[in-house]
């Protein structure tokens, strides 16, 4: 069984693993990645809080209703143990993204005031120090706001170095695409579970 994806299984994980291929020294991994979430179901609307109140949006990361990303703690894990850094701790946070403007999708409409999305962010903490930063801010319609999407990744190190992949890579399409060329590593692959580590 592989499990992967674009985010987790690339954006935040396998794609910051490769980055650090070519650094001597690392000592500090931000990563964000601001996408629309527009294309998605009433599903995925739902976990990140779309359409609510921020009242809402709070008692549903409370009531756990309202997940935001899922992936989080496993990519932190993942790159530090690439890294070759041990956590003290996973650190997560969540907030709504309240629209000032009215934006709809087929499967939901959000005036002014109301949440149309969740800022997520994830950290890995060694020796008190942060040393992982992962933010994601998903909203519908972000555009709507002058919000542009991509993904970005900037590494402290030596060399530090910065990538930018601007728009964003489509989160369902580059799930398809993920999962299809992955099969023969899947194919080749010993039985269990399997990693993109």
């Amino acid at each position: 069984i592989l499990g992967t994806g674009i985010n987790p299984g690339f954006i935040f994980d396998a794609l910051i693993i490769v980055l650090t291929g070519v650094c001597y020294s690392v000592e500090k991994i931000e990563a964000s990645r601001i996408n629309d979430l527009s294309p998605f179901g009433p599903t995925v609307l739902r976990s990140q809080g779309v359409g609510t109140t921020v009242e809402e949006f709070e008692a549903g990361v409370a009531d756990g209703s309202i997940v935001g990303h899922i992936g989080f703690p496993e990519s932190i894990q993942m790159i530090a143990d690439s890294v070759g850094w041990k956590l003290d701790r996973i650190e997560q946070s969540r907030e709504p993204i309240i629209t000032r403007v009215e934006r709809k999708t087929p499967h939901v409409k959000v005036g002014p005031g109301q949440v149309a999305g969740c800022k997520q962010i994830g950290v890995g903490i060694v020796d008190g120090k942060e040393v992982i930063r992962l933010v994601h801010p998903q909203q519908i319609h972000p555009e709507l706001e002058g919000v542009k999407t991509g993904d970005y990744i900037r590494i402290n190190g030596t060399p530090s170095m910065n990538l930018s992949i601007e728009p964003e890579i489509p989160g369902g399409i580059g799930t398809i695409a993920m999962m299809v060329n992955m099969i023969p590593a899947v194919i080749n692959a010993q039985p269990g579970l399997v990693t993109m580590n």
